[in-house]
């Protein structure tokens, strides 16, 4: 569900945004380098879905469920990159 709602929010940067969804449990070595403070509850089995955002390598901690917050982080990332 969030997946769905992030892509709709980033939908007007078209080609500028690669979104990708990656799921840790079939690559770990996700969880060394998006770093999270939920991990150690998803690893431990307290929650079984988990959604990370991250922006250029910075996760975006606790803010998957803002959709306005990352357009924000997004449009900022690519105003850095120009």
């Amino acid at each position: 569900m969030w997946l769905v709602k992030i892509r709709k929010a980033l939908a007007a940067f078209g080609d500028d945004v690669v979104l990708e969804e990656i799921d840790v449990t079939e690559h770990p070595e996700v969880l060394e380098k998006y770093e999270s403070r939920a991990w150690q509850e998803f690893g431990d089995g307290y929650i079984n879905y988990l959604t990370v955002v991250a922006v250029n390598g910075k996760v975006l901690e606790d803010w998957y469920w803002d959709t306005g917050k990352i357009a924000e982080a997004v449009r900022r990332e690519l105003e850095r990159q120009r």
